[in-house]
């Protein structure tokens, strides 16, 4: 949560949380170069004392300054529209947890397993009811519970009028409107308590609706949901058998897909990585060596020598050397001009070849920088963190559907 005095974000309590806060680092380096620069230039000009009474064209200047605005904004869009639909993205959440808002509180529902309805009020707890070690008009009477680094879903709507639910620490800010469903993402990194507030003005007592998460290891968020299931099951809990079969089905569809996905994405991202290492590590700097530079080295280190024996011919025999000098230099000149004049059409291709081929690598080398910006910004965590949090989502994962599992071979 945010103390008195805090000047950055929240640490960041979720998977999207980590990619928002770097997006923010992101784009405050970005606007501090542009303020840097902007006031740079500001104090420049007001400490000049030199003026242009004519105001000449520089169209290169004009192509700069609409050229690199672009680029920044490009810096600042891409990884912004990317996360911006991760955020919207969930496919086949474990769990669900419906959010519904009220004047003045909030209610929880937990309907998608186990055949029952097991729902609960969220009221702001009392002075005179407060603990230690709890926060005064963020704590509440029944928290919502939710597991770390389990694939869950929040759907939010509104009873009433329009509320939000926002928790900043984890980046979720979903509007609760009546007769509509918005649905965000609760995957947690870690177990702890988490505050938000209602961020709606939703009437006159619109600052005492707080939001209060707790997220607990998947075997205690099990134990307690089938705990508060099996003392809240309904009428409507006769399919069990029927449930379970869509469990099975649903645990053997799931973990067959997502093995699937998972080979066939460490298939390309390992192609893709070869690819990448042989062709801009080996290939790309090898071929500008080879035909770009290489010539010229040579070319270079050949006249350097040449002029390296030139001046020792020099300090022995001056006269000799000097003429001998004053020769080769009328010589290369009369050599280029004759190859102009002679051969007009060759001499017009070599040009017109030099000049594409400069374009063309221009081009691929642009290409390049673009590339590796647009790869590097598509995500700001390491393949790490990544890696660890897949394990984990798919450890727990499994123990959610085997605790499950169990529990209805027990019951049916």
């Amino acid at each position: 949560m945010s103390f008195w005095g805090q000047i950055g974000l929240q640490e960041s309590t979720s998977v999207l949380a980590v990619e928002v806060q770097s997006l923010y680092d992101h784009g405050m380096a970005v606007m501090l170069f542009v303020f840097s620069y902007v006031g740079f230039m500001m104090f420049k000009i007001s400490i000049n004392g030199l003026f242009s009474s004519e105001y000449l064209e520089k169209q290169w200047l004009e192509v700069l300054w609409t050229i690199f605005p672009c680029v920044l904004l490009l810096l600042l869009g891409l990884p912004s529209i990317k996360l911006l639909y991760l955020m919207d993205e969930l496919e086949l959440p474990e769990a669900t947890v419906k959010i519904i808002g009220h004047q003045w509180y909030w209610s929880y529902e937990y309907s998608d397993a186990l055949g029952s309805t097991y729902s609960f009020d969220s009221y702001l707890k009392a002075d005179s009811s407060l603990e230690k070690g709890d926060y005064r008009l963020l704590e509440v009477d029944s928290r919502c519970v939710v597991a770390t680094l389990l694939h869950m879903r929040g759907l939010v709507t509104s009873d009433d009028v329009i509320h939000s639910w926002a928790i900043p620490s984890a980046s979720i800010k979903a509007d609760a409107i009546p007769g509509r469903l918005n649905q965000i993402g609760l995957c947690f990194l870690y177990s702890g308590v988490f505050y938000g507030q209602c961020s709606e003005l939703c009437g006159v007592n619109h600052s005492f609706m707080p939001i209060c998460v707790e997220a607990v290891p998947v075997e205690i968020f099990t134990d307690w949901i089938m705990t508060n299931h099996e003392e809240n099951r309904n009428n409507n809990a006769v399919n069990t058998y029927a449930d379970y079969l869509f469990w099975v089905w649903k645990w053997v569809y799931k973990g067959g897909t997502v093995l699937v996905d998972v080979i066939y994405t460490l298939a390309s991202l390992y192609v893709w990585w070869f690819w990448a290492v042989f062709y801009y590590g080996l290939y790309v700097p090898t071929e500008f060596v080879v035909t770009t530079s290489w010539s010229f080295t040579k070319w270079t280190a050949f006249m350097c020598v040449s002029f390296i024996k030139w001046l020792g011919w020099f300090v022995v025999s001056p006269l000799d050397a000097g003429t001998y000098g004053v020769k080769y230099v009328f010589s290369q000149i009369y050599i280029g001009v004759w190859y102009v004049v002679t051969k007009p059409f060759e001499f017009t291709f070599w040009v017109v070849k030099s000049i594409v081929k400069s374009i063309f690598s221009l081009c691929k080398f642009s290409l390049f920088l673009i590339s590796s910006m647009v790869s590097s910004m598509s995500s700001f965590t390491d393949d790490g963190f990544k890696q660890v949090v897949m394990e984990r989502l798919n450890t727990n994962t499994s123990k959610f559907l085997w605790i499950i599992g169990n529990y209805y071979k027990e019951h049916r």
